[in-house]
């Protein structure tokens, strides 16, 4: 178990990488978050997370990385420490679509637009009563440092164009409602997810039930990416 100090310069870490992509050195912890230890102690720490699993160093050179365990730990830590209130501005904006939307197919449109907007990601809204996920957001994805080759892309577009393989997916990941689960990187049963997050949740009940996603890179903002699932899954249940 991690002490309160390195878990503080672990989410450190990850805060910056979330924000900016590029490996973190000791000295942009030590400048951008008030840590309150000395640089050669944050160093200390930094090997000592890298020595466990939760970070590593791909140059060098370089500064550090958060792993999929790292993440992990971030991530559980979130939902344990109750961190993951409602973001008021996303709450409030599904609401108006809620009011706005004519019907239950304009909901589940608008729902996933707003997803795609709010995270930046890939979002997917499977309907209860239809096989097949509406899907936007695709675009989001390439707009990612980590796709802009479209290449490193491909083989996560292949496996999200069978619907059936998606629906497993999905199926498997989602739980209850209000309780988003998040698989991450190499956490995905399919070889070809090991480089995104997947972050879902079902919504209604019986046959009105249906499951909400969103879909990016590890490096995703979680914290924005949990409470926004959320809140949809809410608003979806509610309608």
């Amino acid at each position: 178990m991690l002490s309160d100090r390195r878990q503080r310069v672990l989410a450190a870490l990850i805060e910056e990488y979330i924000a900016r992509a590029m490996p973190v050195g000791s000295r942009t912890l030590t400048e951008r978050y008030g840590l309150g230890v000395s640089p050669a102690t944050i160093r200390s720490e930094l090997s000592a997370l890298e020595g466990d699993g939760y970070i590593s160093q791909p140059h060098t050179s370089a500064g550090r990385v958060p792993t999929d365990f790292g993440y992990r730990t971030f991530v559980d830590g979130l939902v344990e420490s109750g961190a993951l209130g409602e973001d008021s501005g996303s709450a409030e904006e599904i609401a108006r679509l809620r009011k706005s939307a004519g019907e239950l197919d304009d909901l589940l449109e608008q729902t996933s637009a707003a997803l795609a907007r709010f995270t930046d990601c890939l979002t997917i809204v499977a309907p209860p009563d239809l096989p097949h996920p509406r899907r936007l957001g695709m675009s989001s994805l390439m707009r990612q440092p980590e796709f802009a080759y479209t290449q490193s892309l491909l083989p996560i577009m292949q496996v999200l164009e069978d619907e059936t393989v998606l629906l497993q997916i999905l199926d498997s990941t989602a739980e209850a409602v209000d309780t988003p689960r998040v698989r991450i990187g190499s956490e995905n049963e399919a070889e070809e997810l090991s480089g995104v997050s997947v972050v879902a949740s079902r919504y209604g009940s019986g046959s009105r039930e249906g499951i909400v996603a969103v879909i990016g890179p590890t490096r995703m903002d979680y914290t924005k990416v949990l409470q926004a699932v959320r809140i949809a899954s809410k608003t979806l249940t509610e309608e």
